[in-house]
């Protein structure tokens, strides 16, 4: 039986299930990190233990933005932007392994009181989703990325 548990998460989500930033499952252009002397606003974003706050921003396309997450909240959070498949995929994960994470440029992981800095460039209009992946917070903390066309 404890050879099968493994052998059933590479089945479910292989190793190549783990795409690149730009694009997700769904074929979102999530963006990719960004230059810091490329920044053109900064926008600021706070985890509470149910949501974040605001849980929805816009950003024009092809727009470098400072995203300033703080963990105003009891508990550690995450915040991972990605296609909604990816998300949902990622908080699967997490439920059949919590502590197995990877280091992904669109991951940050907060204790309680922390806060962060990410650099991100949106290339293509559309809707970007966060969320914390973390079990028990996938289902309320959830937030979108407005990608508007110049």
């Amino acid at each position: 039986m404890s050879r099968i548990i493994p052998l059933l998460i590479l089945v479910l989500f292989p190793s190549d299930s783990h795409t690149s930033a730009n694009y997700s499952a769904a074929n979102v252009d999530i963006g990719t990190p960004g230059n810091v002397n490329k920044v053109v606003r900064t926008i600021k974003l706070t985890q509470v233990d149910n949501m974040f706050l605001p849980a929805e921003i816009t950003v024009k396309e092809g727009e470098t933005v400072r995203l300033v997450i703080k963990n105003g909240g009891n508990h550690k959070h995450e915040m991972l932007i990605g296609s909604m498949a990816d998300l949902k995929k990622a908080a699967g994960m997490r439920r059949i392994s919590p502590d197995n994470v990877h280091a992904e440029a669109n991951l940050m992981q907060l204790e309680p009181g922390e806060q962060k800095e990410l650099i991100w460039q949106f290339a293509g209009a559309g809707t970007v989703d966060f969320a914390c992946p973390l079990p028990g917070h996938f289902k309320k903390m959830r937030g979108k990325i407005f990608v508007e066309k110049k």
